[in-house]
């Protein structure tokens, strides 16, 4: 029998017995600091229980050790951290986390998965999947992420105009995650009910996820509403239709008409109606909208008909049925188009006289107030939202940053690469070398 072996089964052979190629090595890099890192996360979360504040911490402090010790082992660790299939892998693993934390509703009574997720209930407590994005293992995976961006940024130390672009971009992602921890761990919201009249308040009724915590946090001034003002539309008349609920016990809303004769309307499931005939003062003379009664004409299929006279004001003898809801001709309760608070804010020798609306937020002490809600049958009680957020203006610093630094790879960049040939022709034309 030969001892010669063919050259195929040689370079088989040697294929099977090569050491791993570079790709394999950096994959399983990949793998263990992918894998290690929510590993030792969820490790730390069996002593250390979720929070904003622990997530923090542990995505700063996992940041700096893979950073330190990825530029204090060898070469290639540094360039798996900084690399493209890393960034890929991280981003994928992130991705599948936010994909849960939207899967499994998030925050809520530890009671409340059992009975929402039966069996399912119970592993997504072992796990910490109730609040995946204060969780210590997905903390973990944004400390690599802060690694791999402050290794990308190093990298590009000195900066020049070619790499300036970058430098911005990753400088902007740090302060973005900076101040994105800064708020999860230090801002605080809350809620501030006051009646108007003279009513003060130096404290905010700490909430999370929307219910109260027990907590209180000071404003660090005080606030007083002097007056609350509620303004509402005044009452309209309209054709409403109404569909019942699957008992048949309640009705809802599913949309209302204004009074307009000679307008055909469509109505859900296909029928639809005009208003036939309006007379605004039933047994009156009145031309503005006192007493009003209407005929309707209504379709359903191929049938047409028109409803006795409907009384607004006349409780069953204003309304028509339908196969699937029924059309009711009503005076509309008045809605509020408006709520304000007049609040005086004292702070030592700082005082000021401001309002908070809908939509016009007030900025104070560093609190921001917002008017949330109203008791329409108290119309002096104002309520009203307080967010304190240090982190934000490191969030929006690093927006400006990565603006800043993608419009200079675009822009910038091209432009200064020209002008320095340029200068460099003119150079090389005067006898310069």
């Amino acid at each position: 029998m030969s001892t010669n072996a063919s050259p195929a089964a040689a370079s088989a052979v040697a294929a099977v017995t090569a050491p791993p190629t570079s790709t394999r090595r950096e994959v399983r890099r990949i793998g263990l600091l992918v894998g290690g890192a929510p590993a030792v996360g969820a490790l730390i979360q069996a002593f250390v229980g979720p929070g904003s504040r622990a997530a923090a911490a542990t995505a700063a402090a996992g940041g700096a050790v893979v950073f330190a010790a990825c530029h204090l082992a060898p070469r290639r660790w540094r360039d798996t951290l900084t690399g493209f299939r890393f960034t890929a892998v991280l981003l994928f693993a992130l991705a599948a986390a936010a994909v849960l934390g939207t899967v499994f509703v998030q925050g809520k009574p530890a009671e409340y998965y059992p009975a929402r997720y039966d069996a399912l209930g119970t592993l997504i407590l072992a796990l910490r999947l109730d609040d995946i994005f204060h969780s210590l293992w997905f903390a973990a995976l944004l400390g690599l992420l802060v690694a791999a961006v402050a290794s990308s940024a190093v990298l590009r130390f000195p900066p020049r105009a070619a790499n300036l672009g970058f430098l911005l971009c990753h400088a902007g992602l740090l302060a973005t995650l900076a101040g994105a921890a800064v708020s999860s761990a230090f801002a605080v919201k809350g809620r501030i009910d006051l009646h108007a009249g003279g009513e003060s308040t130096s404290k905010v009724r700490v909430t999370r996820n929307g219910a109260l915590t027990g907590e209180q946090a000071e404003l660090g001034f005080d606030m007083r509403l002097d007056r609350f003002d509620l303004a509402s539309h005044d009452p309209e008349f309209r054709i409403a239709y109404y569909e019942p609920s699957r008992s048949g016990e309640q009705y809802s809303l599913r949309a209302s008409f204004d009074l307009e004769v000679g307008v055909r309307h469509l109505l859900p499931h296909g029928d639809a109606f005009r208003i036939a005939r309006l007379d605004p003062d039933a047994g009156g003379a009145a031309a503005e909208l006192r007493n009003p009664a209407a005929v309707l004409e209504i379709r359903t299929g191929r049938e047409v008909r028109e409803t006795p006279l409907l009384f607004a004001l006349r409780p069953g003898s204003n309304y028509a049925r339908l196969p699937n809801g029924v059309l009711v001709f009503e005076k509309r309760a008045a809605d509020v188009k408006s709520f304000v608070s007049h609040v005086t804010l004292t702070s030592g020798d700082d005082v000021r006289q401001a309002r908070v609306a809908v939509n016009e937020p007030l900025s104070f002490g560093g609190w921001t107030l917002y008017q949330a809600d109203f008791d329409p049958r108290d119309p002096t009680y104002s309520g009203m939202e307080a967010v304190r957020d240090p982190g934000v203006d490191g969030v929006f610093v690093g927006f400006l940053l990565i603006s800043i630094g993608v419009a200079w790879m675009f822009y910038g960049g091209r432009r200064t690469g020209r002008l320095a040939a340029s200068i460099a022709r003119a150079r090389r034309g005067d006898g310069q070398p």
